[in-house]
């Protein structure tokens, strides 16, 4: 199997670097951003710093008055439209609403998702986590390409998770139709697909000037969690029985604005010029993990495989096709 190469840069920051160190000295006035999930959780956060160093940043959301209430305090130029990454219609209306008003896009941040949720269907009869997180974000990708393309250098950051490492895609059986559907399984399968896709769009657009990432943000208390009873958290480990994250969960968790720096580094870093396709981490490229690895840190073999990342590609094509 052959997988891009992970090598860590040194890149002076670390886990709890704040977006105010990671967009230091950057002027980003003149740059168009969209940031999918902008408007809460780590994504609020993303929209927030992107704008204050200049950029101007698109936010699609299910629910505009929502999300116009959320950025309401945040400085700089913000459009928020609708867009529902369950409703692919309505995806690609979004993109061509971005393409009616902007000649290029630079930076797209696919950041929302959802995680861990009771089973669902969306679209053709599509499992929902592998739907929203990566067929939504796929379709929406593509057709911002033009845009992308025009940028000359544009760069797309897409949201992966440590919980990839609890499986590969399901190959046979990707939306569970004869297997018993397992909640955190159908995640960790989203999250590969999220890093798969990234490195599936750097190995077929490079050439053009287009860079992509993966990223896991880290582990954030946000909306995100919504599906978890306080109950299942403390049985994680994570919250005691008032709600509060425990004593060692707190050492190892970010806040929303840390969470939000590794998708900063990766649309910005002038170390990451001439690379792509690569999984990081706490403001750095991840190291490829070993067979024997334990913890929550590290990219598996499986999220940076070229022939996982063309097979992904191919299987999406034909389900949208369907």
């Amino acid at each position: 199997m052959s997988t891009r190469v992970q090598k860590k840069l040194n890149s002076g920051f670390n886990a709890k670097s704040e977006p105010s160190e990671i967009l230091s000295g950057k002027d980003l006035s003149g740059k168009v951003a969209v940031v999918t999930g902008g408007y809460s959780g780590i994504g609020l956060e993303t929209s927030r710093a992107l704008a204050a160093a200049g950029a101007k940043v698109y936010v699609p959301v299910r629910t505009p008055e929502k999300a116009k209430e959320n950025l309401k305090d945040v400085e700089g130029e913000v459009i928020v439209d609708a867009m529902d990454l369950a409703d692919l219609a309505s995806v690609r209306a979004y993109a061509a609403s971005v393409a009616e008003r902007e000649s290029k896009l630079d930076l797209l941040i696919n950041n929302a998702g959802i995680m861990a949720c009771p089973e669902a269907r969306v679209g053709n009869n599509w499992e929902s986590q592998f739907g929203v997180n990566h067929l939504g974000h796929f379709v929406l990708t593509t057709e911002l390409l033009p845009l992308l393309l025009n940028a000359g250098s544009a760069r797309v950051v897409c949201l992966s998770s440590t919980a990839h490492l609890r499986s590969d895609i399901l190959w046979d059986d990707v939306n569970f139709e004869s297997t018993d559907y397992e909640k955190w399984t159908a995640y960790a399968q989203a999250k590969t697909a999220n890093a798969l896709f990234a490195l599936g769009l750097d190995m077929k657009y490079r050439d053009q000037g287009l860079q992509a990432f993966a990223v896991h943000p880290g582990g954030i208390l946000t909306p995100l969690q919504r599906h978890l009873p306080n109950e299942e958290m403390m049985a994680l480990g994570w919250t005691d029985a008032d709600g509060n994250l425990s004593e060692a969960v707190a050492a190892l968790f970010k806040t929303t604005t840390q969470g939000c720096s590794t998708s900063l580094w990766a649309a910005t870093s002038e170390d990451l010029a001439g690379t792509g396709g690569l999984y990081c981490e706490d403001c750095d490229v991840a190291d490829l993990r070993d067979a024997d690895a334990t913890g929550f840190v590290g990219v598996a073999p499986w999220a940076v495989s070229e022939e996982g990342a063309s097979k992904l590609w191919q299987l999406t094509e034909k389900m949208l096709a369907e």
